[in-house]
């Protein structure tokens, strides 16, 4: 059907004629990003650290430091400091539970609770009181402190012929994979000097950690080209592999490679 005249659609020419109009979107609606508040969970847990109010469980740790905490944070995040409380009897007439710390030192546990709770630790604190937070966090299981510790250990210590089989048997006997690789390497890269050494106190599992090493060294690095050669890996290799499975990555070098 042709356009007819009569219905205003064309001009006296016969020429369509069509007006478009344009709206334009606010200018300032355009330039400014609507305003969302974030998550405050995070900040609302750190600021749950000693808080009073809502504390319902007790550290006291030495003689006169106590430490306040929350049994749910410590079930979710601490279980093993959670069991602490599982087993205890002591309630004070506030109906509050204690327990009792004796092997970690009052600077370092607040520490490793500020830590459960999410707080970071300022540099100067780790460097000075670095071994005993691996200490505590490997017996209380804190493992993402522990490795955080062990890798400012690793980083701020320098491995010598004087110090090598101190920091090879306390890797050893903490499970710090980091640090055992580090001493390994160091004997490696100076095997020349490592093997005029008395190794006669070293246990023979770490003798054999040790030949490791050197074949290693000696391969510079090179894999047999298969993608799941975990036993030429390093070990930040092996964790990363690890908690990218869901799976544990606290342990022994060998522990990592059975569990992948």
């Amino acid at each position: 059907l042709g356009l007819r005249k009569s219905l205003n659609l064309l001009d006296c020419f016969g020429t369509l004629a069509v007006v478009v109009s344009i709206q334009e979107e606010d200018e300032l609606f355009s330039s400014v990003k609507p305003f969302v508040p974030k998550n405050d969970f995070n900040s609302m847990m750190r600021g749950l650290f000693f808080d009073e109010d809502t504390a319902d469980v007790c550290f006291e740790v030495g003689t006169t430091q106590m430490f306040l905490a929350h049994r749910l944070v410590l079930k979710k995040c601490a279980p093993m400091l959670s069991a602490l409380f599982d087993s205890s009897n002591t309630l004070e007439g506030d109906g509050m539970a204690r327990a009792v710390i004796t092997d970690v030192k009052p600077e370092v546990f607040r520490l490793l609770l500020a830590n459960v709770y999410g707080r970071s630790m300022a540099a100067d604190d780790m460097k000075t009181h670095v071994k005993g937070i691996i200490d505590a966090a490997d017996k209380y299981a804190i493992v993402n402190l522990k490795l955080e510790a062990e890798a400012a250990y690793v980083k701020s210590t320098k491995i010598t012929m004087e110090n090598a089989m101190d920091n090879l048997l306390y890797a050893d006997a903490l499970n710090l994979a980091l640090l055992k690789e580090a001493v390994m390497d160091f004997l490696a890269e100076n095997h020349d000097e490592a093997v005029t050494k008395d190794f006669s106190n070293i246990p023979g599992h770490l003798m054999r950690d040790l030949l490791v090493a050197f074949g290693m060294s000696k391969r510079a690095g090179k894999g047999n080209g298969k993608e799941k050669d975990f036993k030429a890996m390093r070990v930040s290799e092996l964790r990363m592999k690890l908690a990218k499975a869901g799976l544990d990555v606290d342990g022994s070098r060998e522990a990592m490679i059975e569990a992948l």
